[in-house]
């Protein structure tokens, strides 16, 4: 295995230091090592769950490491990707084959290799000198290191020397480039997830700041809070709506909780929304979900549910996207709305009247005030515009009305 030049791992530092500010780059990096060194490299983002992104070296890259690092069968020793994104160390160079036999402990493997020469020959079997072509990669030696690690995400480096056998490597050699390319590699992916941060904070401030209108909350798609305005929280909790467990909302409000769940399986095929240069959401009428709820002073209230698609190349957000909540009264509805109501359920002129009035304001003192009425009368009314129409609450007749409106 030919060794790692001063002027290559010069040039490699130079090649990460490009990659900083984007993904796709990385890709290169790999054909690099690869071409220089006759092997087979991986740089791998999974979530903490094991699941793989689509970060870096892409989702077959990714998909092809995580199948070499299965649980042992018949559940014969821990499960070496869990170890490699949850507990190792960060630059330790692990022995695949050891990996693959769920002989770890701790941050070192059983084997007892010296931390600064892992031994890349630990259980293995005599093999032949050279290997056939179509050798498979899981017989292949090799060595394994977490690079980065966040609370969200494990970024995994891997060498597989296909050239070679475990009778045949040179394990100082091999240990010694291993871990010159990882400390090359490290920075850069550093600084990589640094600017992702920033770029992730000025997207969530651009966000919020397009719904200054009304109280707003930006979530990430397992309901963490990225950000809200000054009200946006405390309406949400104040109607009862949901309740705050850490940094994640859990939605009491079935029907909204339903309208996040149906939006996030449509985004995530892509039928429902788009972004603009600046991340804004554009999305046809189907991608914005509705719910009405009211107050603890009984005003009735509109929650609009809205996907941001993750922004391009982007390693915060995954391939997931974001739900922003938009808190605001029901909107102006036109006056042709209450014929509608008359031919339909053959309401009366002043049921109509109210029931257009009650949709709008949202509250039944506010639509006393304003029709001049007294609140017996509003009730008789609205007793009878539920029993004509089939609905049960004002947040039902609120849909219907909005529904015959073609806003909702």
């Amino acid at each position: 295995m030919p060794a790692l030049s001063k002027s290559e791992e010069v040039d490699l530092l130079l090649r990460v230091l490009e990659c900083s500010t984007q993904s796709e780059g990385w890709t290169r990096i790999l054909d690099f090592i690869d071409a220089k060194l006759n092997c087979k490299s991986f740089l791998s983002e999974f979530e903490r769950n094991g699941t793989p992104t689509k970060e870096f070296a892409g989702s077959q890259s990714e998909n092809r490491l995580s199948d070499l690092l299965q649980p042992p069968p018949f559940g014969r020793g821990p499960d070496a990707l869990q170890f490699l994104i949850s507990e190792a160390p960060l630059l330790y160079p692990y022995c695949k084959t050891t990996l693959e036999k769920g002989e770890f402990n701790g941050n070192r493997p059983v084997a007892g290799s010296d931390p600064a020469n892992a031994d890349l020959a630990a259980g293995a079997p005599n093999s032949e000198a050279s290997l056939p072509a179509d050798h498979s990669l899981s017989e292949t030696p090799g060595l394994i290191s977490p690079l980065n690690r966040t609370e969200a995400t494990t970024i995994l480096f891997g060498c597989l020397f296909t050239e070679h056998t475990l009778d045949s490597i040179d394990v100082t050699l091999a240990n010694d480039t291993f871990r010159r390319i990882s400390k090359a590699l490290a920075p850069g992916l550093d600084a990589y997830y640094q600017i992702e941060k920033e770029r992730s904070a000025n997207r969530i401030q651009s966000i919020l700041l397009s719904s200054i209108a009304c109280p707003a909350v930006l979530l990430s798609a397992d309901r963490t809070v990225l950000g809200h305005t000054t009200s946006g929280i405390e309406d949400l909790l104040r109607s009862g709506t949901a309740v705050l467990r850490g940094d994640k909302l859990d939605f009491k409000n079935k029907q909204l909780e339903e309208s996040l769940q149906d939006l996030l399986e449509a985004t995530r095929f892509g039928k429902d929304a788009s972004a603009n240069e600046h991340g804004a959401s554009i999305s046809p009428p189907s991608a914005t979900h509705s719910v009405y709820i009211e107050d603890q002073e009984s005003f009735l209230k509109r929650i609009t549910v809205d996907a941001i698609p993750p922004a391009e190349s982007s390693a915060m957000s995954a391939s997931l996207p974001w739900i922003v909540l938009r808190i605001s009264r029901p909107l102006e509805l036109p006056e042709d709305i209450e014929t509608v109501l008359q031919q339909r359920y053959e309401l009366s002129h002043s049921e109509a009247h109210l029931a257009r009035h009650l949709t709008m304001t949202g509250s039944m003192n506010d639509t006393v005030d304003q029709l001049g009425i007294t609140r017996n009368t509003a009730k008789t009314h609205l007793r009878r515009v539920f029993e004509k129409t089939g609905v049960h609450t004002q947040l039902q007749l609120a849909k219907l009305v909005h529904r015959l409106s073609g806003l909702f």
